[in-house]
């Protein structure tokens, strides 16, 4: 059955085939999101031209599209950022953990949802599902990226994230099925440490009223809207933090130089978490201010001058002041300059629930979470 036979079958009129500049658009907003994680997003880039380049067809519709027995799954990769580069895969690793899941759930898949919104997780289960011809669901688990497996809108909302399918670049493929979450995503976890750091998953099988409860709606048309925006505001020599501001809603924090990195090199071989802590000197406005971010895979806690300003699972995204593109965390490096944007969280990801999954606590911070406050006063 072809995309355009199951939106007939559902009766589906409204939707969007995503173009090379879609996608474009797409990787960069899904960056900017992302919140320094998410890996390098040329990969799924280039993994969607690939699949444009075949003549097979994008397709974006709505959640509310999706009938309730329908069966959607996510699919992405798990892991370190900085082994996905040295990693790449080989193009067949997510067709085939779809089929493997598929089959293990003894169900056809009709259609996928990217499990975050935020970098390759964004852009590679669009062209999966161009390759499959199955329709991208607007929408994902977190609105931002997040690094475990459980940290999603989809557990917070009762959703099983097993199944869970998990292959690598060789095709050696495992089926992890756990009623517990945190041990789905331990074992996970120590699957993509002995593939070499990068594991490909699909995961989170779910009908469509519980896509429609539990997802962050709309957030691939927000990517494409933000990469879109930016875009345009560099052509024309506009300001593109300001276009990142508008449309996401959040604010600019801090302006500076990173003047120090320190890197727990060995979470990449042991936790399968890119982890550490940077150091910026402000510039302009911030002259004579100190800023200090952590991160697991994604920025995570941001003080300025001792003063907490964000916490999980608010976000925090460092951006190159001229450009707005994303310096992530697999990347950074000594010297960069840099805008701090830091941005609310969807009300999904705030409840009480939530805070236990994806708040400060469930990163070892001793902290409540304090929801960001606008203005933000620099002393």
């Amino acid at each position: 059955m072809s995309v355009y036979e199951i939106l007939e079958k559902w009766g589906v009129r409204d939707y969007k085939i995503l173009t090379k500049q879609d996608i474009d658009d797409i990787t960069l907003g899904a960056s900017i999101l992302a919140t320094g994680g998410g890996g390098d997003p040329e990969i799924g880039l280039l993994w969607a031209y690939n699949v444009i380049n075949k003549g097979k067809e994008i397709v974006l519709i709505k959640p509310e599209s999706v009938p309730n027995d329908a069966m959607i799954a996510m699919c992405g990769c798990l892991g370190a950022p900085v082994v996905l580069t040295e990693k790449t895969p080989n193009g067949n690793e997510l067709n085939t953990a779809f089929q493997k899941l598929s089959g293990y759930v003894g169900k056809d898949f009709a259609g996928v949802i990217p499990p975050e919104a935020g970098g390759v997780n964004t852009t590679v289960p669009m062209a999966v599902a161009g390759e499959l011809g199955l329709p991208v669901i607007d929408g994902d688990g977190m609105g931002r990226a997040f690094p475990e497996l459980q940290m999603t809108s989809f557990h917070i909302g009762g959703v099983s994230a097993s199944p869970v399918a998990t292959i690598n670049e060789k095709g050696f493929a495992a089926i992890v099925d756990s009623e517990d979450a945190y041990m789905a995503e331990n074992i996970v976890r120590q699957t993509a440490m002995a593939y070499g750091g990068i594991s490909w998953i699909a995961g989170y099988p779910m009908n469509g009223d519980q896509v429609r409860s539990t997802c962050i709606p709309n957030t691939v048309s927000l990517t494409l809207e933000l990469g879109r925006r930016v875009r345009e505001a560099r052509d024309v020599h506009n300001d593109p933090i300001e276009v990142v501001e508008r449309i996401t809603g959040g604010w600019s924090a801090f302006k500076g130089k990173i003047v120090d990195i320190n890197r727990d090199f060995g979470a990449e071989s042991t936790k399968g978490f890119s982890m550490g802590q940077i150091v910026m000197e402000g510039l302009g406005d911030h002259k004579g201010n100190t800023a200090v971010i952590d991160f697991q895979n994604e920025w995570l806690k941001l003080t300025v001058n001792g003063k907490l300003i964000c916490l999980p699972p608010d976000l925090i995204t460092i951006l190159d002041s001229e450009t707005a593109e994303p310096i992530r965390t697999d990347i950074v490096k000594y010297g960069y300059r840099g805008t701090v944007v830091v941005v609310p969280a969807h009300e999904r990801m705030k409840t009480e629930k939530a805070l236990e999954v994806c708040g400060p606590r469930a990163f070892g911070y001793d902290l409540d979470f304090v929801p960001l406050k606008k203005p933000l006063v620099i002393k």
